[in-house]
């Protein structure tokens, strides 16, 4: 955040098993990143250098920490370029497409496409996930539910024209696969 604008951005939505500030593991410097918890959770802390301990002596915990660090940085990569070069409908439209949950969606009715973890946040929530503020979000998801795209109020959503949805992301079916697949690995 940027105390003399007051503007945020929400860089990760973390989940069970994500790791927090990782930046300053690899480098040492402290970070301005803040976490805020949206539900109770327990939280693991070790210190660095017991953390930098199991990365030299433990092969295992490196095959599955080293994904997850280049995960992590091929988000920051696609933040950072979706913020550069598209407008917030698109921006706002790939995060609802990141969100959408395949296992639900194979068990949901009518081929809708249920949305997981973002539908629960407010306005104001998402605005910090796309670069935007509330008001221009707000005008957007009410713009896909006039167009039929999406359905649902917080705490539930659900997508009912997939197709519209990816169009209005720009979004090819290789790039929201591996993004799926990115995240269902990470969990």
């Amino acid at each position: 955040s940027n105390p003399d604008t007051g503007k945020r951005v929400v860089l990760f939505l973390l989940g069970p098993g994500d790791g927090f500030d990782i930046l300053t593991l690899l480098d040492g410097r402290p970070h301005e990143a803040e976490a805020t918890a949206l539900d109770p959770l327990e939280l693991l802390s070790a210190p660095i250098e017991e953390v930098r301990r199991w990365i030299c002596e433990h092969p295992a915990f490196n095959r599955r920490f080293l994904p997850y660090v280049g995960d992590q940085l091929r988000r920051m990569e696609t933040l950072a370029s979706d913020l550069a070069l598209l407008d917030t409908a698109s921006r706002l439209a790939r995060l609802i497409l990141r969100h959408i949950d395949p296992q639900l969606h194979k068990d949901h009715p009518h081929g809708l496409h249920p949305v997981k973890l973002i539908a629960d946040l407010n306005h104001e929530s998402l605005g910090h996930m796309v670069g935007s503020v509330r008001q221009v979000v707000n005008r957007h998801l009410q713009g896909m539910r006039r167009s039929g795209i999406i359905h649902g109020g917080r705490g539930e959503w659900v997508i009912k024209d997939l197709e519209a949805l990816k169009h209005q992301a720009g979004v090819t079916m290789h790039r929201l696969r591996h993004d799926r697949e990115t995240a269902r690995d990470r969990h």
